[in-house]
């Protein structure tokens, strides 16, 4: 991915769990916070599950990966970002004091280790609040990744996701479901004092699978499409993924990438189109206002 990207020229944003700077366990429990969520539902603690299960060093590949990080971070255009230390869900429900702040704060622990901050932030499961925000801003976070406007993509807690919201969600990457274009303009965006720039998500890069080659095909119609609209309309475009998705098929999931950096290069050369990463969005609004 990171040679594809190179190649077209494209900016991204690589937002890690807290883990994946640490080089074993050792060094996690050294990075992580004090204060832990106190979840209602223990199975959202990954704290939890690591004293009761442990870190097989058979799977340290799966949790360490500190050569990654300095992998990406040598890439021009790719932004180390962050999805929380701990993986952290901010809508579900808590038994006292919320922890975030402290995750936060070990997440930028974590970044001095390469000799950087960490500005972009994606919630997990999109989850978060106006409080939410505020932390963010406080401990260093200068951009997150919101969400669409349409009511079946605002942020819930993980039981507040019903059947209708996901089948919603779900055609909506093959056919229009929403009410307004996944594009949007630059000037949408309005920064306030306190918070986090917002980026709005405007699509998933659903994976490919064997079951469904007339639907991948729809999903890539539909993704170049609004990438052409955006292109036209000199709009903003913010396509995401998990780089997990492509681990089923890796082959055809590259290569339904490639198709769409090559798209986009298309609409590079034809209609100016320039990719950023999240904290050149922040880069960009803070220095339009200094000037």
């Amino acid at each position: 991915m990171l040679e594809l990207f190179d190649k077209h020229k494209v900016h991204v944003t690589w937002a890690s769990v807290g883990s994946l700077f640490a080089k074993d366990q050792q060094e996690w429990h050294e990075l992580k916070p004090a204060s832990e969520p106190a979840y209602e539902n223990n199975i959202y603690s990954a704290y939890r599950y690591v004293r009761e299960n442990g870190l097989d060093p058979r799977y340290k590949w799966a949790h360490f990966a500190p050569e990654m990080i300095e992998k990406i971070l040598s890439y021009p255009g790719q932004e180390l970002g962050t999805h929380t230390f701990s993986h952290y869900y901010c809508l579900e429900k808590l038994h006292g004091e919320d922890a975030f702040g402290a995750d936060l704060r070990s997440v930028q622990r974590a970044a001095s280790k390469f000799n950087t901050t960490t500005v972009s932030l994606v919630f997990p499961r999109n989850q978060f609040n106006p409080v939410h925000l505020k932390v963010c801003y406080d401990n260093g976070i200068k951009t997150i990744r919101s969400n669409p406007e349409d009511w079946f993509w605002s942020p819930v807690s993980d039981k507040g996701g019903n059947l209708i919201r996901k089948i919603f969600r779900t055609g909506d990457a093959y056919f229009p479901m929403a009410s307004k274009r996944t594009s949007f303009p630059l000037s949408s965006l309005k920064p306030l004092t306190g918070e986090p720039l917002q980026v709005p998500a405007s699509r998933f890069l659903r994976p490919w699978h064997p079951r469904y080659k007339f639907a991948n095909k729809l999903v890539l119609n539909r993704l170049m499409g609004e990438m052409k609209t955006a292109a036209i309309k000199k709009e903003c475009y913010h396509l995401w993924w998990h780089p997990e998705n492509f681990g089923d098929y890796p082959d055809e999931n590259m290569e339904n990438l490639n198709q769409i950096l090559n798209f986009y290069t298309e609409c590079r050369q034809s209609h100016n189109m320039t990719s950023w990463n999240m904290g050149e969005y922040a880069s960009y609004f803070e220095n339009r206002n200094s000037n």
